[in-house]
């Protein structure tokens, strides 16, 4: 029996990060986030104080890159010295982004600060009343590791009474995602540490428990794929060392998607209308939100639909009605997934320029499965002419081709019945 213990399990802060993908949203949007990143920080140091818990663990990347935004390090030792006073320690990996080369901080951090080194692992005591209650391992990122299995470094010492590590990496195989610090779950599964504290992966997970294996996420979310509540893990460990996981959100602005069917719409008014009543659905949550909607079905709105000034008409119409709310739902895209009210099936079945086209379309589609798309969005990419698109390579995401494919289809076989289709 050990004395029960408190802590906080955060990471990926990206302090200073801006959100992907976005344009200027306006005056008020802009500045929720600009300061977004640095307000949900505030968020998990201010519940580390409500809580009082014994330490507060990062699991990398405070920052969000290698140049240190100045004022991301000065708002983040300002956020430790809050906790220095209130005796909080502070236990932190670097990660992929801000490696341990990189941390060449202007700003001096506070001595409650501790930072596991990059060439070996560390181990640090967790004092709690007097008395050791964990061990806590750890081993940063540099850009010499960060292709090694750090975690299998990590030796335990025999007498610790519950032992956590600190790691940012990946787990397995984690889809869609930069590999880096790769580890295998029989790794830690064989390792005696009790609980595996990893950063890396935004999306929050309990991979395993007892042994914990705990992705906290990311407290803020960077971009539309990052939908839901972001924020940290406040961990009890009881004095027989059972383990209670409890989220906390602290993220200041979520993102969100919305599906509209327009089956049944005949109206441009009837459209707004249900954009708006998705929003209050939105607003029940108290939270500012940035909402992405994605137009589904078929109707006689199809062609507005899917014409760009029109769905830019009604996102802007869907912003005014926003302004001056302290907790703001904004749509910042609307996607257009309908199709017109022509049966495809049919068509497939005649011998015309149309069924040609359909059948053409399906020989390169395949089976429509994501391999079959991840496949043709590979053969894409590896066509000379991709290259001018540089950095922006990256986001032709399989889902992305998914739905120009979906556009190919209908928009193909409508321009090849041309008018007579529609009288």
């Amino acid at each position: 029996m050990t004395i029960p213990f408190r802590f906080i399990q955060c990471g990926d802060l990206h302090l200073g990060a801006p959100f992907g993908y976005l344009k200027t949203l306006g005056r008020q949007a802009d500045e929720a986030v600009r300061y977004a990143t640095y307000r949900a920080f505030e968020g998990v140091v201010q519940l580390a104080l409500d809580e009082q818990v014994d330490a507060l663990l990062i699991t990398g990347d405070v920052y969000n890159s290698d140049d240190h935004n100045l004022e991301a390090q000065v708002r983040f030792a300002r956020e430790c010295e809050r906790l220095q006073e209130a005796h909080i320690p502070v236990f932190m990996v670097q990660g992929n982004h801000d490696p341990a080369e990189s941390w060449q901080a202007h700003v001096s951090l506070p001595t409650n600060v501790h930072i596991f080194s990059a060439d070996e692992p560390e181990r640090r005591s967790l004092i709690v009343q007097g008395r050791e209650v964990a061990g806590i391992y750890g081993m940063s990122i540099s850009r010499k590791n960060s292709d090694v299995d750090l975690a299998s470094q990590i030796k335990v010492h025999a007498d610790d009474v519950f032992s956590i590590a600190l790691i940012h990496g990946t787990v397995g195989s984690q889809p869609n995602h930069v590999t880096t610090a790769p580890c295998s779950m029989d790794t830690l599964l064989r390792s005696p540490i009790n609980y595996w504290a990893f950063g890396h992966i935004h999306k929050r997970q309990v991979l395993h428990e007892v042994p914990y294996v705990v992705y906290a996420g990311n407290t803020q979310g960077l971009h539309g794929k990052e939908v839901g509540p972001k924020g940290c893990y406040l961990v009890t460990v009881g004095g027989n060392g059972r383990v209670l996981l409890d989220f906390r959100e602290t993220g200041a602005i979520r993102f969100a998607k919305s599906h509209i069917d327009i089956t049944g719409l005949r109206t441009s008014a009837e459209l707004e209308e249900m954009i708006r009543h998705k929003k209050e659905m939105l607003r029940k949550g108290k939270k500012t939100v940035l909402q992405e909607i994605v137009l589904t079905g078929s109707g006689p709105l199809h062609r507005a639909a899917a014409d760009e000034s029109t769905r830019q008409m009604w996102m802007e119409a869907a912003r005014d009605e926003e302004a001056h709310r302290i907790h703001f739902i904004l749509p910042y895209r609307i996607i257009d997934d309908t199709w017109p009210e022509i049966d495809l099936a049919e068509r497939r079945q005649l011998h015309d320029m149309v069924g040609d086209y359909l059948a053409a379309y399906d020989a390169a589609v395949a089976d429509g499965s994501d391999e079959s798309i991840i496949k043709l969005r590979d053969t894409v990419l590896a066509r000379p002419e991709t290259k001018r698109l540089g950095l922006y390579r990256h986001m032709l995401t399989p889902e992305l081709v998914r739905r120009a494919l979906r556009r190919a289809e209908t928009e193909g076989a409508l321009r090849l019945l041309g008018d007579s289709y529609e009288d």
